[in-house]
């Protein structure tokens, strides 16, 4: 009888083993998820930002690609000394975000954004609605 109670004891305490590793799994992949989903939404903050930089103080670069953006070649609308580095890197909600490319050339507009140090990265077409997500 002893051994059939032990066996009946070690299935039930394997039973609530495995109950307990799941549970702590998805946990897990719930926070996993909750943190992309947080970085989806400060890079598209940024966007929405950037945008409004480049339709407001930075209006002067808003027709030029990023990649044309350079401190001793600006348009001549631009402000004496204006500083690009805003424009390249800020942060949002404390998380650094960097300017991959800006292309005010396409047919749609194009932002491309990363968090720093080679984070999450996504792109985003100006459109008649506003930003919308390319995907990444």
């Amino acid at each position: 009888m002893l051994p059939l109670a032990l066996a009946g004891s070690l299935v039930l305490l394997l039973s609530s083993l495995s109950l307990q590793g799941m549970v702590l799994q998805g946990r897990q992949v719930q926070a996993l998820e909750q943190r992309r989903l947080r970085s989806e939404d400060q890079l598209a903050s940024a966007a929405q930002g950037l945008l409004g930089q480049l339709q407001g103080p930075y209006a002067c670069l808003y027709g030029l690609p990023s990649s044309e953006w350079h401190p001793e070649a600006l348009p001549p609308a631009c402000p004496a000394g204006l500083a690009l580095e805003p424009l390249r890197r800020w942060s949002v909600d404390g998380s650094p975000v960097e300017l991959i490319r800006w292309d005010p050339l396409l047919v749609a507009p194009e932002l491309w954004l990363q968090q720093a140090g080679g984070g999450l990265q996504r792109g985003y077409r100006l459109g008649a609605g506003g930003l919308q997500e390319l995907g990444g």
